[in-house]
């Protein structure tokens, strides 16, 4: 009986022309966005064939290598150019000028083939990439977290024990630093960071859309479970049966189910089109610490406190993106048993995400309570692009992410035991 009463309230969770229609329309806006951001595609496939030909460990052979075979496409390049145009280059940059388009490309349109063009490009991004490889030890060798800490002091105005503990998490990452140089963790071939954006696009802008939009299907769900019979005047016949007061478990249960259920199905469909828009054929095991995932505006490259290959880290990601979803489902099922009215859990629910973001600013400066502001499941939607890493002065505390998720998650599970219980006895009238 009860498993049957189950099955019912997932069925009417996930076939509720609501739920159906927003599940639509974010759908249909992740896979815009996606599409959106496809114009990448073919210049990120040429990483995938540097991989496959060279490999992904940077060392002195890979780049010995590369110079190599840059030369010969060079020579061949010029050969070519030299042929066609009367001209040769130092580099194959030098051919995308301004001036040389226009000069050989577009006043003598078929002097060059397409697929020529396209060659010439694909050495182009080979080349930036040869260079960016040659730094690598220099821009390290000049990071130094004291000054960072420093920076963010001034920069946030802190002081007292908020200052002297943000010092202390410095020189933890400063440890961490010796050890990515030490193993060589951060040399290793990844989308470059200031041509693609490849990390905020996937965890910043569409981990993020997901984060949301699940919310929001979350917290629906639950509250439309948990009011359902209040709001149809049904609750004094379904509440007086033997099995009524029970009725409010089963409800839980299904509405996490539910929300299980619809974030595999729109994560799924999401993070499937965007991995066969965009190719990371050869690249599942680089580290997430690789020096390509650096950014423009960052102080210093994503560094994660663990060792995490990319396969891993985006693994860890999916993992803490149902949880969390799970944490919303039973936060607003907690919110219904105090609330009667539907409409209000939802403003409840806002105004409990906006009262918990602003915490940080009712803090002094110089406590160090400013720091732990952040452990709430909101900060963590809003930040999925520094999970697991250091990300600046709030976030640099180890574990931080599995520490909020695992406390929230307790004492949710908690609540919503005292509250079930509370429901046998309570007057629903």
């Amino acid at each position: 009986m009860r498993g049957i009463i189950w099955r019912y309230e997932l069925r009417k969770a996930l076939l509720s022309p609501v739920i159906l229609a927003l599940l639509a329309l974010f759908l249909a806006f992740n896979l815009l966005y996606i599409m959106q951001q496809s114009y990448k595609r073919q210049d990120m496939a040429v990483l995938n064939t540097m991989a496959g030909q060279f490999g992904l460990r940077i060392n002195d052979q890979m780049l010995a290598e590369i110079e190599q075979y840059n030369q010969q496409q060079l020579a061949e390049m010029n050969a070519l150019t030299k042929e066609r145009a009367g001209k040769v280059y130092a580099q194959a940059d030098d051919f995308f000028t301004y001036d040389n388009l226009g000069e050989v490309v577009y006043q003598q349109p078929g002097l060059f083939l397409e697929s020529e063009i396209a060659s010439f490009h694909r050495l182009s991004i080979l080349q930036h990439y040869a260079a960016r490889m040659q730094s690598i030890d220099e821009v390290y060798a000049k990071l130094d977290t004291s000054q960072m800490a420093e920076g963010q002091i001034q920069l946030y105005g802190l002081s007292g024990q908020a200052a002297t503990a943000l010092k202390e998490r410095y020189a933890g990452l400063d440890t961490r630093l010796q050890q990515l140089e030490a193993s060589g963790e951060y040399k290793h071939l990844f989308f470059d960071g200031k041509l693609y954006g490849t990390h905020s696009m996937l965890f910043k802008s569409l981990l993020r859309m997901l984060l949301f939009e699940l919310m929001i299907l979350a917290v629906l769900l639950s509250v439309f479970l948990s009011k359902n019979e209040f709001e149809q005047h049904t609750h004094l016949l379904f509440y007086s049966a033997k099995h009524g007061r029970k009725l409010q478990t089963d409800k839980l249960l299904a509405a996490l189910a539910a929300t299980a259920a619809l974030t595999t199905i729109l994560a799924g469909i999401t993070l499937s089109a965007y991995f066969l828009t965009f190719s990371y054929k050869g690249l599942w095991q680089v580290p997430i610490s690789s020096f390509f995932t650096w950014e423009p505006g960052m102080a210093f490259p994503f560094l994660t406190w663990h060792v995490l290959s990319f396969g891993k880290y985006l693994g860890c990601a999916v993992v803490l993106m149902y949880g969390l979803q799970l944490i919303f489902a039973a936060l607003a099922f907690v919110l219904g048993f105090f609330i009667r009215s539907s409409y209000l859990v939802y403003g409840s629910f806002a105004v409990l995400f906006g009262s918990l973001l602003l915490l940080g600013r009712v803090i002094p400066l110089s406590s160090e309570l400013l720091f732990y502001s952040g452990f709430t499941p909101f900060q963590l939607i809003l930040n999925p692009h520094i999970w697991f890493t250091a990300g600046g002065a709030f976030n640099m505390i180890r574990d931080w992410e599995w520490i909020t998720a695992g406390g929230w998650a307790i004492v949710l599970a908690a609540l919503c035991y005292v509250c079930l219980k509370q429901f046998k006895r309570q007057n629903i009238h």
